[in-house]
């Protein structure tokens, strides 16, 4: 058991971060699986739940009971929290309550209704976290259909926490999941906040939404997309290695995927209102509209459903035993191989359709496409000739590249991120590497059939 008085400054409020954490685990637990039968589901649940627990490495589960009842059913993990052969782990416990159906509890119609409830061994500690709290109650509750499919709805009641001069707070955490061909996520996060003598941390307005549509239970892709904003998020601290200021706000990270005809296209995005970091000895920096934005089209969706599968077995494996390597069978190496051609004779192509951000004298700005024309004749023979010479490899490939900055915000730039690189610029706008076009600097890169060359210019060498 855990003694508080004697622990170490920090033991307390790491402990219950990672309890949070595995809160929400034993929700997604409680929300990855499915089943057409009562008796099928409940299975389900035990074996997923301490596999995905074992899993994750940071905890690992001790004794597992379940009792099956006419109504209901009472399944109990208990988990140690922290690495195997650490110190200081922290014991918890995770009840599912479980209601069966086809009227479970009379408060739903479906399968199954589960209550989730996580709790520290530790009956002080345990206090402590129900005082954060206020004496609420975290929900996690699932009604798991009569299709299998499921719709789970968390909070997390706000609450405050402190720990020998450090300090946590937080506004209600909220969300929903739903699981099945068409599944769809919430959630909400208005503030979370720590305080300590060390430095403070505040991040607000987090929230995320997300849906995935599936052809077939054995669709492992789907298609779908997923958002998340952050209003800001805020660090400062006055003294230690830490010492500094660091702003971020207006976060969007997304991602999207869908199927034309045969072919997967996936997007990734983020976007940043205003970048700020001030550390000691640097000067400090500001930008404003960061954008990262990624594609990858045209690939093929039977080789990567197949390698999809391979990797969901592989998993599997991990699961069951987590610190053994997966064991990859000669068949399998020679499925992922062939699949992994077939992938790149459909010629996918990587777009980096932006990636810029603004300073106060101009925008800076990277645009980018990588095609594979010279792999539609591969076969796994030549792929494994190439594997050992991954810069003849390069011969198959089509790189396009283009680089727009003002030049004052170029200058800008390389000042705060490589002062040293500034005295390159006039010497690179010399040698034709950059070319001014207005107040302009910018560089055409293009590579092909193993020669490149930038704004028109052949480079030396090949391949």
């Amino acid at each position: 058991m855990t003694r508080l008085k004697n622990s170490p400054r920090r033991s307390g409020l790491p402990a219950l971060g990672i309890g949070l954490l595995v809160v929400l685990g034993a929700l997604a637990g409680a929300t990855a699986y499915t089943g057409s039968q009562t008796v099928q589901t409940q299975e389900d649940l035990a074996s997923t739940l301490k596999a995905q627990v074992n899993a994750s490495g940071y905890a690992r589960v001790t004794s597992s009971t379940y009792q099956r009842g006419f109504l209901s059913s009472t399944q109990v993990l208990n988990v140690m929290l922290g690495k195997e052969g650490e110190a200081g782990s922290v014991p918890i416990i995770i009840t599912n309550r479980i209601q069966h159906g086809p009227l479970p509890g009379f408060k739903t119609v479906g399968n199954a209704l589960i209550d989730t409830e996580v709790k520290f061994a530790d009956a002080a500690l345990q206090k402590k976290v129900e005082e954060a709290l206020g004496g609420q109650q975290p929900v996690i509750r699932t009604v798991v259909g009569l299709d299998g499919s499921t719709n789970t709805h968390f909070e997390v009641p706000k609450g405050q926490f402190s720990d020998q001069g450090a300090a946590i707070t937080w506004q209600p955490l909220t969300g929903d999941v739903s699981n099945g061909l068409s599944a769809s996520s919430r959630i909400d996060w208005p503030e979370f906040k720590v305080t300590s003598p060390e430095g403070n941390l505040t991040f607000s307005g987090l929230s995320g939404s997300g849906t995935t549509r599936k052809q077939n239970a054995d669709d492992l892709l789907g298609v779908g997309d997923q958002t998340m904003t952050l209003k800001s998020l805020t660090y400062s601290s006055t003294s230690g290695e830490a010492k500094g200021n660091f702003t971020l706000s207006d976060l969007k990270a997304g991602g999207k995927s869908t199927l034309d005809g045969g072919f997967y296209n996936a997007a990734l995005l983020y976007d940043i209102g205003q970048l700020a970091l001030e550390m000691p000895g640097s000067p400090a920096q500001n930008y404003k509209n960061v954008q990262l934005h990624l594609s990858m089209n045209h690939l093929s969706r039977e080789p990567l459903s197949r390698l999809a599968k391979t990797f969901s077995e592989l998993g599997k494996q991990s699961q069951a035993n987590p610190n053994q390597t997966p064991d990859v069978s000669d068949a399998q190496q020679k499925a992922m191989l062939d699949d992994a051609v077939a992938l790149l004779k459909a010629q996918p192509v990587l777009s980096v359709d932006r990636v810029s951000l603004t300073q106060p004298s101009g925008e800076i700005v990277l645009t980018g496409k990588a095609e594979l024309p010279g792999a539609a004749e591969l076969s796994s023979e030549n792929v494994e000739m190439l594997s050992a010479s991954p810069l003849a490899a390069l011969g198959l490939a089509k790189l396009q590249a283009q680089f727009k900055a003002p030049e004052a915000a170029l200058r800008e730039l390389l000042t705060n991120l490589a002062p040293e690189a500034v005295q390159n610029l006039d010497g690179m706008i010399q040698a034709g590497m950059l070319k001014r076009e207005g107040t302009l600097l910018v560089s055409d890169m293009a590579f092909e059939s193993g020669a490149g060359t930038v704004n028109g210019q052949a480079l030396g060498g090949g391949f």
